[in-house]
């Protein structure tokens, strides 16, 4: 790879100036073995001693998000860049929702997650997200849904306009990336705990407008649909394209497009 497009990946064990936290709250214990236990190693209050670290601000230079997903490129050879993207951001995205919210709704702690509180850690040699190394103290809140809320501006709003405008991806189908995970976890967490601890966070992905004004980008992306038996399932609204990479398995009824249902 060019060295010339390498200065911000970075062996996470040579990242000296990088600002962590040191954390007050043991996020990992908190899930410890539960139901909740896939969210252990998610959120880093220190960097780790394997992989590359990126600030996640730095997502947003075209040069840099380049060269992450060649490394991340040579999985698929040949495939729709577009797709590799998408495929990518999945990845992204099931971080960035899925354990906050676990913290959020379940332990009700906000915490550091814009864009420029955050690094991401990424596989060396393949260039897959793999964790987030925050750089502030995660503290106690009684407003899991603005904190959201927050996230969904402060971090999932910047990194989507640039991965759009940098990779030719429609921001719907980023938005739906999101929106994907979300609702699954919302959903898991009212299974798990009590439908009201996600009442606001539902809300984010059913209701048109952002609070405080505003279009909601994830508004109709999850649809409810019905089998021929009566049986409902979700949907979501536009296709990640996962189908069109080899050896990626489709996302069976949820997809819209009956290509990738396979």
């Amino acid at each position: 790879m060019a060295p010339e497009t390498t200065r911000a990946l970075q062996p996470a064990t040579l990242v000296a100036d990088h600002p962590v936290a040191h954390q007050a709250v043991d996020l990992d214990g908190l899930v410890g073995d539960g139901p909740f236990s896939y969210c252990r190693g998610k959120l880093l209050s220190a960097l780790p001693q394997t992989g590359i670290v990126v600030t996640c601000r730095d997502l947003c230079d075209r040069a840099i998000f380049d060269e992450i997903i060649d490394r991340y490129a040579q999985k698929f050879p040949g495939s729709d860049r577009r797709a590799i993207v998408s495929m990518w951001t999945l990845y992204y995205f099931s971080m960035l929702t899925i354990a906050p919210s676990v913290h959020m709704f379940v332990n009700r702690i906000a915490l550091p997650m814009e864009v420029d509180r955050l690094s991401l850690v990424c596989n060396e040699q393949m260039g897959e997200p793999e964790a987030f190394v925050m750089s502030g103290r995660p503290e106690v809140t009684s407003d899991p849904a603005g904190e959201l809320h927050r996230l969904m501006l402060g971090h999932a709003e910047p990194v989507i306009a640039a991965i759009a405008a940098n990779a030719g991806v429609a921001p719907k189908l980023l938005w739906n990336n999101v929106a994907a995970y979300l609702s699954w976890i919302l959903k898991e967490i009212a299974h798990r705990h009590e439908p009201v601890l996600v009442e606001g966070g539902l809300a984010l992905l059913e209701e048109a407008q952002w609070p405080g004004g505003g279009r909601n980008p994830m508004f109709g992306m999850i649809r409810i649909a019905r089998q021929q038996c009566g049986l409902e399932f979700v949907r979501r609204k536009v296709c990640c394209l996962r189908y069109n990479l080899p050896g990626v398995g489709g996302c069976g009824e949820a997809c819209p497009l009956p290509d990738g249902r396979h």
